[in-house]
């Protein structure tokens, strides 16, 4: 008996970022909103209802690229599923966590106000810390937008000043076409059958 060839296959995991305009509308909406203060971070996560007005104008400064980022692993829709704002002072922080597990969720954290001294985020191996292949550090800068995959680990390092501010978020990608063909298809979007 012959031996078979050697297949290779690659797990890879992707993040994107992107420095993009924030619009003053935005800025301005952010930076004044009403907060909760949870652990070491103030957070709009905990609210029920989607912020409409946070995500229209979020939307409006991310959709570019975020379609872009759908042509790359090759999807031709997104929709958004929550977004937030959250706000740290000095010495703020945000643990180790993840988003979401499916392979069609990713997430993303958009830059509206910070400095030099501002937290970066620092993302890790899909399973971490069980698997600690590869990290990397992301620093912040106005209007940067980073994409990412929901599972991946990621925590907001110690923040150096009291100008971090963040919109915050997850989104699904998918094929409409393969929705049409297959409407039990379970990809956590709400009104799409």
């Amino acid at each position: 008996m012959m031996p078979g060839e050697i297949v290779q296959k690659d797990f890879v995991e992707s993040m994107f970022y992107q420095d993009l305009d924030v619009s003053q509308e935005l800025y301005d909406y952010v930076t004044s909103y009403e907060m909760d203060k949870i652990d070491h971070v103030e957070t709009s996560f905990n609210r029920k209802e989607m912020d409409l007005r946070l995500a229209e104008m979020t939307m409006e400064c991310v959709e570019g690229f975020f379609i872009e980022i759908g042509k790359r692993i090759n999807k031709t829709s997104l929709q958004l599923l929550k977004i937030w704002v959250q706000r740290y002072g000095q010495y703020s922080h945000h643990a180790i966590h993840v988003h979401a597990a499916d392979a069609h969720n990713y997430s993303f954290v958009f830059y509206v106000d910070c400095t030099e001294k501002s937290a970066g985020t620092m993302f890790y191996s899909v399973g971490y810390p069980y698997v600690d292949h590869t990290n990397y550090k992301v620093l912040p800068q106005k209007g940067r937008c980073v994409v990412f995959p929901g599972a991946m680990p990621h925590e907001a390092l110690p923040n150096q000043d009291n100008k971090r501010v963040i919109v915050s978020g997850n989104i699904v990608y998918f094929d409409k076409e393969a929705l049409v063909a297959n409407p039990n298809l379970n990809l956590g979007i709400q009104g799409t059958n």
